[in-house]
């Protein structure tokens, strides 16, 4: 018989994974794999898990919550060598990076691809040293995930998100950087950067205005001037709402690695989680490192 180590979060998504834990065990059971159940708690979370208890003899590793409870499932299973294969089951409240997989929003649907879906490798990005899934930002709105309570996004869904980030517009916080990416060296005052590999931030969809793949080596690096005027600002935001990222305000590229230096030390996100304060950091894209069921 096959083994799952199927990992949960019991706070995410209202406690839904907890209250269906008896009905997910028997689904996987009947698809012929011993389950192995782990709850996340503090100080103990899918990470300290997966390091403590080891993965081998493990056929698959189910993660069960939000983005936050997934980029620590993928830290702890890149630790290893040869890690199995990942399925998924998004709880959270926005799932942006299981929007940009496709990955059903009904508990049922979710089942169904672990047990029958198909495998896709695919890309992470390293964040020096810590692996990140789709996103790694700084700025404007890259606290917000992190810093909502867990209760509010639980009440509110995305709602919570535009919310924490309306308290948090930075009118007149810069970010001075220098960026250096493909050949090229930009220094400029930033309102928000990000590295990302998804179709989907905030929940909010960027499909059609971004051609972003999972796969490809490469990752989505988005820079956002600090305006420098309210009527600035306002033109900004009015970009932003119409998902136009070509303008005199952003820059966009895909690179393959990107080096960051501040001049002080810089909050930045990972998939919705505390980064870190740095002041100088390299990203790059570690190339089909995760096989997920898709």
């Amino acid at each position: 018989m096959k083994r799952m180590l199927l990992l949960y979060n019991p706070k995410a998504g209202r406690a839904h994974i907890a209250r269906n834990l008896d009905m997910i065990i028997q689904r996987f059971s009947r698809g012929g794999y011993e389950v192995i159940v782990y709850p996340t708690q503090e100080g103990l979370g899918a990470r300290e898990i997966l390091r403590g208890r080891g993965v081998e003899g493990i056929d698959m590793v189910v993660c069960c919550g939000g983005d936050g409870t997934l980029h620590h499932t993928t830290n702890g299973l890149l630790a290893w060598d040869n890690p199995p294969e990942l399925g998924y089951l998004p709880v959270g409240s926005t799932n942006d990076y299981a929007n940009s997989l496709g990955l059903p929003k009904t508990l049922e649907g979710g089942l169904d691809v672990i047990m029958e879906g198909e495998t896709k490798v695919l890309d992470v990005g390293d964040f020096g040293g810590e692996y990140f899934n789709y996103v790694a930002a700084f700025g404007a709105f890259a606290a917000v995930s992190y810093s909502t309570p867990q209760s509010t996004k639980n009440s509110m869904g995305h709602l919570a998100y535009i919310m924490e980030g309306l308290k948090n517009l930075p009118i007149g916080q810069i970010y001075p950087a220098r960026v250096e990416v493909n050949g090229k060296v930009l220094e400029e005052d930033y309102i928000f950067g990000t590295v990302c590999n998804t179709n989907y931030i905030g929940g909010f969809s960027m499909a059609g205005k971004v051609d972003t793949m999972l796969d490809d080596g490469q990752f989505e690096v988005l820079l956002i001037k600090a305006p420098q005027s309210v009527l600035e600002l306002n033109a900004l935001a009015g970009k932003l709402l119409a998902r136009d990222f070509d303008n005199e305000f952003m820059t966009m590229t895909q690179a393959s690695q990107v080096r960051f230096t501040f001049p002080k030390k810089t909050a930045w996100t990972l998939d919705g989680e505390f980064g870190g304060d740095i002041t100088q950091v390299e990203i790059a894209v570690r190339p089909q490192a995760l096989r997920m069921r898709v």
